[in-house]
């Protein structure tokens, strides 16, 4: 088995794992289509050597990710905003084998007890050990970064748009159990 020393991240990657080498090195094993290679980086390396290959970096795009989507645990990160790639861990990225999925590349998943079989774009599927709701939340989280973060970089004008504060107003529940419905439409008559 040849193992590559270098490798970039695109939209051809479905998921990554943590693998260790026969020498007992910490690599990465990247799926892409329905094949994979093993890479002389770790997952976070990895990710880190795209990022800076494009003039980012992973703790800059963790950053950006948590502006965007508030301080939260196994924040997924956009890993080649050229290429729309955004990925999410399922674990603590401090784990080793902790599965990082690209969510372009889900295309089902499914309870199996506690652990949740996820279908990918080539056919593969996989079980993982994560219940099938954290799963599903992690992988929506995901599609909003990279929903958001590609709404923002296509915005006419983005200083305007996104750094004035826009004026939101809230839905409440009434004693009656009811949502003020009516506030908003005396409002805007």
């Amino acid at each position: 088995m040849s193992i590559k020393t270098f490798y970039l991240i695109d939209r051809n990657i479905s998921m990554m794992v943590g693998e260790y080498n026969q020498y007992g090195r910490l690599c990465s094993r990247v799926m892409i289509g329905s094949g994979s290679l093993l890479v002389e980086r770790t997952p976070l390396q990895l990710m880190d050597d795209t990022l800076k290959y494009i003039s980012f970096n992973l703790n800059g795009a963790y950053k950006g990710a948590k502006y965007i989507l508030g301080d939260r645990r196994m924040c997924p990160v956009i890993v080649n905003p050229y290429q729309d790639v955004c990925i999410f861990p399922i674990k603590s990225t401090q784990n080793d084998d902790c599965i990082w999925f690209n969510p372009q590349h889900i295309v089902k998943t499914k309870s199996i007890g506690y652990k949740t079989e996820v279908e990918l774009s080539n056919g593969i599927s996989i079980i993982v050990d994560s219940k099938l709701a954290s799963f599903n939340n992690k992988m929506q989280i995901a599609l909003q970064l990279w929903k958001l973060s590609k709404d923002r970089g296509t915005t006419l004008n983005p200083m305007t748009s996104h750094f004035e504060p826009k004026k939101r107003r809230q839905l409440t529940k009434l004693k009656n159990g009811k949502y003020n419905f009516d506030a908003f439409n005396k409002k805007q008559g």
